[in-house]
């Protein structure tokens, strides 16, 4: 109990709001035919699993792709009234919770698809092939060989999908590649579903939509594909406080490895935040925050648990000890950091929703009235969560 009362000194505010318009944005983009499946793997990005998935769930969503029984079983604990599929699935091992739980293996290999073959009863499932990843899934010559047996006529899959590897760079021949080899497995199958794209993948056009696309990093609002204007709603702000201020003489060394040196006599601010909570180490000496609008730049190396602000240009009465510095928000997003940073914005993320309190705001109409518009993720699933 000792975590859900520690101080919240960083807040990862998410905006469910923000989430569920990307939702009917990625609705609208691929029509009406097209279905929408949520991946809410790795705790949500990082955001938290139950909180999202009901947000995505109010928004329309009747899919949800988790990332191991684990997740499915939260959710399903949590009264989640969504189809959920399980992409590392352990049919094998686990039958049982899945028929007793109602949920749906996605089928990675040969082993899996003989114990869903040989289940008592029939078993609905998901059938991943191998297109060009080289991760999971069944190659072709796997799936003829088990059409040939004739699996897939007793038990046929009502998902057949695959990955893209090079989905974020349009022109890419790989794409054309692997969405070949998609459609002659799909033509052997004739399932009733056939996925192949993920969040990167639907702005490819729809010829890559088939009748199913499963985003996920598209609803944290990161754009991947880089498509310009970006028509996602930054989900997720980052704000710390302000432990203390103090004035250091031109010329002195900031942090470690003395990697900056003041030009004048400066107003160092020490802010609550550090590699512990996601900021990657590399956005030392790159980015600035922000207090009441107010630009200032992050100088010295990260810390574990610090960084040091320049707030010389900043009025005191704004950068105060106590006083919030606003690190990712609509002027700064997720994926400005991890361009800066060079590093992969998933990454960023899913190590902020590790290393920080969450907080939930709801900005939709519905939610109008209510103080701040806060809602507090539970801490019964969440010990991170903090009350608005």
């Amino acid at each position: 109990m000792l975590a859900s009362v520690r101080p919240a000194d960083v807040v990862l505010e998410i905006d469910l709001s923000a989430i569920q318009a990307n939702f009917q944005t990625i609705s609208a983009l691929v029509g009406p035919k097209v279905k929408v499946a949520a991946v809410v793997k790795s705790d949500a990005y990082g955001l938290g699993l139950v909180k999202i998935a009901g947000a995505l769930i109010e928004a329309g969503c009747d899919l949800l792709l988790v990332g191991n029984l684990h997740e499915a079983l939260l959710l399903r604990s949590s009264h989640i009234g969504a189809d959920v599929a399980v992409f590392c699935d352990e049919f094998a091992r686990y039958g049982g919770h899945y028929r007793s739980n109602g949920l749906i293996p996605v089928v990675n290999n040969c082993v899996e698809l003989d114990a869903i073959s040989g289940a008592p009863e029939p078993q609905t499932y998901f059938l991943n092939v191998e297109t060009g990843f080289s991760r999971l899934g069944l190659a072709f010559g796997d799936v003829r060989r088990e059409y040939l047996s004739g699996i897939f006529k007793r038990r046929p899959p009502s998902v057949v999908l695959s990955h893209l590897a090079c989905s974020e760079r349009a022109g890419d021949a790989m794409n054309l590649l692997q969405r070949d080899r998609f459609q002659a497995t799909s033509d052997l199958l004739k399932p009733a579903l056939r996925s192949l794209a993920a969040s990167a993948g639907v702005w490819l056009g729809e010829q890559y939509h088939f009748d199913m696309v499963r985003v996920g990093s598209a609803l944290y609002g990161l754009n991947n594909a880089g498509i310009r204007p970006n028509p996602l709603k930054p989900v997720a702000s980052l704000k710390a406080k302000t432990l203390e201020v103090r004035k250091v003489a031109r010329g002195e060394a900031v942090g470690y490895g003395a990697t900056f040196r003041t030009a004048r006599a400066s107003r160092i601010a020490i802010v609550a935040i550090g590699y512990r909570n996601g900021l990657p180490w590399a956005c030392a000496n790159k980015i600035s925050v922000r207090f009441a609008g107010y630009s200032a730049p992050l100088i010295g190396r990260v810390s574990m648990e610090y960084i040091t602000i320049d707030v010389t240009d900043v009025p005191e009465t704004l950068c105060g000890p106590g006083r919030e510095a606003e690190l990712l928000g609509d002027v700064f997003t997720v994926d400005d950091l991890a361009a800066t940073a060079g590093v992969h914005p998933q990454e960023v993320l899913t190590r902020l929703g590790v290393g920080c309190a969450r907080r939930y705001l709801d900005r939709s109409p519905a939610s109008a009235g209510f103080p701040g518009n806060l809602t507090d993720a539970g801490h019964e699933h969440d010990p991170r969560a903090i009350p608005g």
